[in-house]
């Protein structure tokens, strides 16, 4: 039990280590609730193959213009965590 507690301590601070990270982004891009495909991608440290994955997530909301897309931040704390509580 005290391994699960400690392990869901973790994954807690761990996310919100990621969610600081996010606001410090948000505040010096300045793209508001915004954040493009490809600074997500640098970010969570994914390749093509998981970010084209990840952006099927129905849960994440993803606006398209041209050929780039911008996933709302919210979307993505939130998905990240379900998966703590998951």
């Amino acid at each position: 039990m005290e391994d699960i507690l400690a392990e869901l301590k973790k994954m807690s601070l761990e996310l919100k280590d990621i969610k600081d990270k996010l606001e410090i982004y948000d505040a010096e891009k300045n793209f508001e609730d915004w954040i493009p495909r490809k600074k997500l991608m640098i970010f969570l440290d994914y390749g093509e193959t998981q970010m084209c994955v990840l952006l099927k997530n129905e849960n994440l909301k993803v606006a398209e213009i041209g050929n780039r897309k911008f996933i709302k931040k919210q979307s993505i704390l939130s998905l990240l965590e379900r998966q703590v509580r998951g």
